[in-house]
C-alpha cells in the first residue's frame, strides 16, 4: 500500500528524476494496455461470431429426397433444426457435425456415404454457423448441450435404434462430439478429426490467425475477454483432458492432419490421454480442409468402415 502511495505521489509531484521518466513513459504504457486490449477484444469477437459459409446445397443434392427437417429445443430454450436422412429402418443413427466456420451442407457428402450404408443421419448447424438462429458461438460450451438436445429427441423416434449412437466431428464438431460423449452414454462411437482440448486452446490458435502473430500476452487476454463474453454461459472450468476417462465404454477413432501442425498436437494429446478402445488415423490432410476425389473417397470409407464394424445395421426395411 506505501508503494502505491509513493507512486501515486511521484505522479502528482514529479520532482525527481524518476518521478519526471515515470510522467514521459506513463502515456506510452497506457496506449499500448488500451492498444492490447483492442486488439484482444477484436480476435475474441471475431472468433465468437465467425464470418458463415452460405449454405446452397441441401440433402436433396444428393438425391436423399426422403430427408426430414426436425426442430428441437436446446437446454437455453433456443429452436434449432436439422436435417434427419434416413436409411434402413431401425439402424444406427449418425450424428455428422461440422467443423469450425462450416456448416451442415459441407458435410453432406459424407452424408450420403453413411446412408449408402444403412445409417440413418442427423445434421445441424452449430451457433453461428450456417442458418442457425444464434448469433454467437460459445466454441463448444453451449454446442454440446445442443449436441446432447439433439440426441435425446432423434433417439425417442421408433425408426431409429435408440441405443446405437454414433458421432463424427471434426475441428468445433469434434471437440462437442467428445464432450457430448462424456455426458450422454448412448453415444457408443466416436470418429474426431482434429479436435482441441479445450475453447481457451482453440482461441489461442484463432487469436493467432486472426492477429497474425503468437503473442501469449495477447492470446490471455484474448481468453480473459472471452471470459467476460460467456459469462452468462459459464466458462468450463476443466479441458477435455481430464473427463476422457469416462469414455471407457465407447469406441473412439482420432483424425490428426499433418497440415495443422498445432491442432494435430493438441488432437495427439487428447489421443495419448483416452482410455481404451481407441485407434489413431494420422493423414497429411483431412476434413480440416478440402478434400478431392480419391483423397475425400478414402477419407469417407475409412470413417464408414470404423462405424460398420462398431455399430452393426440390424434394422428390417
Amino acid at each position: 500500500m506505501n508503494f502505491l502511495t509513493r507512486i501515486i505521489a511521484t505522479i502528482r509531484y514529479p520532482e525527481s528524476t524518476f518521478g519526471k521518466t515515470l510522467i514521459r513513459i506513463l502515456p506510452i504504457v497506457l496506449f499500448v494496455l488500451i492498444l492490447a486490449i483492442g486488439f484482444s477484444g477484436f480476435s475474441a469477437y471475431r472468433a465468437v461470431v465467425p464470418n458463415r459459409l452460405a449454405e446452397t446445397i441441401d440433402p436433396s443434392s444428393f438425391l436423399l429426397r426422403n430427408f426430414q427437417t426436425l426442430s428441437f429445443t436446446t437446454f437455453d430454450k433456443v429452436s434449432m433444426e436439422g436435417w434427419f436422412i434416413p436409411s434402413v429402418r431401425g439402424a444406427p443413427v449418425i450424428f455428422l457435425c461440422h467443423g469450425y466456420k462450416s456448416n451442415r451442407s459441407e458435410v453432406l457428402t459424407l452424408a450420403s456415404t453413411f446412408q449408402e450404408n444403412g445409417f440413418n443421419l442427423f445434421l445441424f448447424d452449430f451457433r453461428a454457423h450456417g442458418t442457425s438462429p444464434v448469433g454467437m458461438s460459445t466454441l463448444g460450451i453451449k454446442e454440446t448441450q445442443d449436441l446432447v438436445a439433439a440426441i435425446q429427441m432423434v433417439t425417442e423416434r421408433k425408426d431409429v435404434d435408440q441405443n446405437s449412437v454414433g458421432v463424427w466431428g471434426v475441428t468445433l464438431g469434434a471437440y462437442v462430439a467428445l464432450s457430448a460423449a462424456i455426458l450422454n452414454e448412448k453415444i457408443k462411437v466416436l470418429v474426431v478429426d482434429s479436435p482441441f482440448e479445450s475453447p481457451d486452446a482453440f482461441l489461442d490458435l484463432q487469436t493467432s490467425s486472426i492477429l497474425g502473430i503468437n503473442n501469449s500476452v495477447l492470446n490471455t487476454m484474448t481468453r480473459w475477454c472471452f471470459w467476460l463474453i460467456s459469462l452468462p454461459t459459464g466458462h468450463p472450468k476443466d479441458n477435455l483432458l481430464n473427463n476422457l476417462n469416462h469414455l471407457q465404454n465407447c469406441e473412439k477413432l482420432f483424425i490428426t492432419a499433418e497440415e495443422t501442425p498445432r491442432l494435430e498436437a493438441q488432437a495427439l494429446n487428447l489421443f495419448n490421454h483416452a482410455p481404451d478402445p481407441k485407434e489413431l488415423l494420422r493423414l497429411k490432410g483431412s476434413r480440416t480442409s478440402i478434400l478431392y476425389d480419391v483423397e475425400r473417397k478414402n477419407y469417407e470409407y475409412k470413417v464408414v468402415d470404423f462405424f460398420k464394424k462398431r455399430l452393426p445395421i440390424r434394422g428390417h426395411q
